[in-house]
């Protein structure tokens, strides 16, 4: 029978584990959801699990139901992908029993005593809180190492699963205390099948974002065919319109000789539409942008929306021309797409670029009769095609994690904002 103390140490210790392992899953697969309920339901576990501890229960269906806990989890508040949240879920209870088992040995070869290896001795609990402390250090230093580089995370996973490994073959040489070989050996197993999953995860990962870069290059490919058309046709009619230029100057000149005043004005009257369009009304100094950002201004100009910028772009940046277009592009087409069919009060769409020391923060606002639709924490298309779109907010987050960026969305007043914020580094000319 356990005492008071070793009940409560196993209620912390499980709750520990088992919201580290939700950290664990979440954080790999990028998942949005509620974190406080996701909390609370990870206690209430911690408190089912300890209690089944006070039973003779086997530590293997322990830890098949923080398992299935864990999945269940993460697949109603996160909707995540049931295989995946197995597979991750299922070699961190490997790896966290892995290590309750070196450092328990560990700690029984430096105190010449095998009663840590006993579950229910005091020994074996301070092992299992040195293991708990252990993974909260990994998180945060995973949790600051994500701000920095986004490559160190994987490596402390890696660090960690060769640690082990070598944990084992230390533990073959002792002969301090007794650990049969078919122990030694299963472990080696395990320690060498969680080196071997993570390479298949990273693997697997690199595949998935090969195909979102795919997808992101044909997208991009197709909007810039299709802004280069419009261009294209603009262009034309301004090459008219120059050619002609000097004819109608000459009918002007005639009218204000003959002092036909009302005929003049009716000309340049007429004149002025052809102008208008020609005018570059925005400047960022990177030509795709430029082109991109006024034949957008253009389209919702003819439309009826309102439009208003406000631009200071940085000089000579590390920021590729093809990534500002797809996150400019990507956002002024949702914003257009949702001021479309609003009403006349909300029919205004606005951008701002500025630059705060090496930050480039890029912010898009329109105005929307109705909050935009949300499921599990993720913005819904309105299109009717849910396959071909819905993937410009994943784009723009794609393109702005290259440059150890974020992108937030928010509603409030009728009014939706999108902000991408990126870090850039200034290049010679």
């Amino acid at each position: 029978m356990m005492s008071w103390y070793q009940i409560l140490s196993f209620f912390f210790t499980n709750g520990l584990r088992i919201f580290l392992g939700l950290y664990l899953v979440i954080t790999l697969q990028q998942l949005t959801g509620n974190k406080k309920k996701a909390s609370v339901i990870s206690m209430c576990a911690a408190a089912f699990i300890t209690m089944l501890s006070c039973f003779p229960i086997q530590q293997l269906y322990l830890t098949g139901i923080e398992i299935i806990f864990v999945i269940l989890i993460v697949y109603d508040l996160y909707a995540a992908q049931l295989r995946i949240c197995l597979f991750l879920t299922f070699f961190y209870e490997v790896t966290v029993a892995l290590w309750e088992f070196i450092v328990s040995a560990g700690l029984g070869v430096i105190f010449q005593s095998d009663r840590f290896l006993d579950m229910r001795s005091n020994g074996y609990i301070a092992a299992v809180w040195i293991v708990r402390l252990f993974m909260l250090g990994i998180a945060l230093l995973t949790m600051k190492s994500q701000k920095r580089n986004e490559k160190l995370s994987s490596r402390i996973i890696a660090g960690v699963a060769i640690a082990g490994l070598l944990g084992v073959v230390l533990l073959f040489g002792q002969h301090t205390i007794p650990i049969s070989d078919d122990q030694l050996t299963t472990w080696m197993i395990f320690s060498m099948l969680i080196l071997v999953a993570i390479l298949f995860f990273n693997l697997s990962r690199q595949y998935e974002m090969e195909k979102k870069i795919m997808l992101l290059e044909k997208e991009k490919n197709t909007l810039l065919e299709h802004d280069y058309q419009n261009l294209k046709n603009v262009y034309a009619a301004n090459a008219k319109l120059f050619h002609d230029f000097q004819n109608h100057i000459d009918v002007v000149h005639h009218y204000l000789l003959k002092d036909h005043t009302a005929k003049a004005l009716h000309y340049i009257e007429n004149l002025r539409s052809p102008m208008q369009e020609m005018i570059q009304t925005a400047w960022t100094g990177d030509e795709a942008a430029d082109y991109l950002i006024n034949s957008k201004i253009a389209l919702a100009v003819s439309q009826n929306i309102q439009v208003a910028t406000n631009i200071e772009f940085p000089r000579h940046t590390n920021i590729q021309s093809v990534d500002l277009v797809v996150i400019l592009g990507n956002l002024l087409d949702n914003a257009l797409e949702a001021t479309r069919n609003a009403e006349d009060g909300f029919r205004f769409v606005n951008l701002t670029i500025r630059r705060i020391n090496d930050m480039l923060v890029i912010k898009v606002e329109n105005g929307c009769s109705a909050a935009p639709a949300e499921t599990n924490g993720k913005l819904q298309t309105s299109k009717a095609d849910k396959v071909l779109h819905g993937w410009g907010l994943g784009n723009v987050r794609t393109a702005a994690e290259r440059y150890n960026g974020t992108v937030e969305t928010d509603y409030s007043h009728h009014t939706f904002r999108a902000v991408a914020i990126l870090s850039f580094e200034a290049v010679k000319a």
